[in-house]
């Protein structure tokens, strides 16, 4: 539908509105469907590009074979058991996206999505079993898709283009060479791991941060302000709080859902040079930081983890 393709707005509240019922489900049902994330990624990719949805769980239930026949027969924790499941999924999207040369029609953040997802997919089916997993994804991700319909006739027009409206005067976020730089991302992520045991700020997120910093420094200046604010909230919360696990991970997705938006209403109030908007990869990068820091001590996820790993996405964004 093309309200999905142009509103900010309509794609951000989808993709918390599956947030929030994955966390549901889990709850009420005992099963992850597919991940936090998962259903209000493949809602808003059903939205915008019925051929990635298709695509997407098709790279699914191949990345679950590949498991299933080759992997899962290795001793391996559960750390790497993901490591490996995001892996499969990278290089079997890649592959697809090759071959269907469907890089040219999707957008990024499809293109980002549709190579995660089925690696979270593949994961929760290593815990739960294919059909379940499957069956809930599928059927969360329904009813986000219901609810996001219901809320684009509820809510008036103006109300969910505005913001992309006045963001149109930017350049969105978008990646130059995809196949080449979010592999890179991905391996020092398993080199992060291996050889420190820490978690890098997400697989596939640092390429695009490194646009960021590229193109407006102001944008990435608050943007890791935005982090670090995210980072306290959530540290003063699990203070006071029983929050933790999959709960922290949904706080941590509202918390960069409100500074991204803030920092959007700067970008079109008051200007930010070289500012790249998008609907919802700084969302889930702010999220992702903030979980992995607040999961581990701070100064050594920063100095062997984020921080080299943002810094060789920097380097391959100004060699490519």
């Amino acid at each position: 539908m093309d309200l999905f393709r142009g509103s900010i707005e309509l794609a951000r509240i989808v993709f918390l509105v599956g947030a929030v019922l994955a966390l549901l489900y889990k709850k009420r049902y005992g099963t992850t469907p597919g991940g936090i994330i998962v259903p209000g990624v493949l809602a808003g990719t059903l939205f915008r590009s019925f051929e990635a949805f298709l695509l997407t769980m098709a790279s699914s239930f191949l990345c679950w074979l590949i498991y299933k026949h080759l992997i899962a027969k290795l001793a391996l924790s559960n750390r790497w058991t993901s490591l490996v499941c995001i892996s499969i999924s990278v290089a079997v999207g890649l592959i697809l996206l090759k071959i269907s040369d469907s890089q040219v029609v999707f957008d990024q953040e499809v293109l980002l999505t549709s190579l995660v997802t089925p690696g979270l997919i593949t994961i929760s089916a290593k815990k739960y079993g294919l059909g379940k997993t499957f069956s809930a994804t599928l059927l969360v991700t329904a009813a986000t898709a219901a609810i996001g319909l219901a809320l684009s006739y509820v809510i008036p027009y103006h109300q969910l283009t505005s913001m992309s409206v006045q963001l149109a005067t930017y350049m969105p976020l978008t990646l130059t060479s995809p196949l080449i730089v979010l592999p890179i991302s991905l391996i020092m992520s398993i080199l992060a791991y291996y050889r420190f045991g820490i978690r890098s700020g997400g697989y596939l997120i640092a390429p695009f941060l490194a646009v960021v910093l590229f193109s407006s420094p102001i944008q990435a200046l608050l943007m890791f302000t935005g982090v670090a604010c995210s980072y306290l909230a959530i540290k003063l919360i699990q203070k006071y709080t029983l929050v933790i696990g999959l709960e922290r991970f949904v706080l941590s997705l509202f918390c960069g859902y409100f500074i991204v938006t803030l920092i959007d209403y700067v970008a079109i109030y008051i200007g930010i040079p070289g500012y790249r908007p998008s609907p919802l990869i700084i969302i889930i990068a702010i999220a992702v930081l903030t979980n992995d820091l607040s999961l581990q001590p701070l100064v050594p996820s920063l100095r062997k983890g984020v921080i080299p790993n943002l810094l060789v996405s920097f380097i391959t964004k100004l060699a490519v």
